[in-house]
């Protein structure tokens, strides 16, 4: 049986972490924590290197999700599912990053939620493969 996919959660937005444990759990992955910004979160991935982040673009702290990403994206091999309500037209350009593998529009469901994980990791293996190439 296949080891679960280790999921990191940024968000800052209690209620909807407490949803977000209860799906992941239900998808049958491993939570391995929450971040309610993006300082924590770095310390969390160095410490716990997830397989899949979910990101909230608008975080408490020095960092937005945004800028959390770009770093995930300089020292990390991680893909990030982005989390948000906010679907202006500037948000959606500066959330299209070389890492970035899925958004999803609050609120969350269940189903898009595991079919998002799945497409997002196994679509990161495959840039993977084409980047050894």
């Amino acid at each position: 049986m296949a080891t679960p996919k280790k999921i990191l959660i940024v968000e800052d937005d209690r209620m909807l972490c407490t949803i977000f444990n209860m799906f992941i759990n239900e998808l049958g992955y491993q939570l391995i924590g929450f971040s309610s910004d993006g300082d924590d979160a770095l310390k969390k991935i160095d410490k716990e290197k997830p397989d899949v982040i979910l990101m909230d673009i608008h975080l408490e702290g020095n960092l937005d999700g945004i800028q959390t990403t770009k770093i995930i994206q300089q020292k990390y091999d991680i893909p990030v599912i982005f989390v948000s309500s906010d679907l202006q037209e500037n948000t959606l350009q500066s959330a299209i990053l070389e890492n970035t593998y899925g958004f999803l529009v609050k609120p969350i469901y269940k189903d898009s939620l595991g079919v998002t994980i799945e497409f997002a990791f196994s679509k990161h293996l495959l840039d993977r493969k084409l980047r050894r190439k």
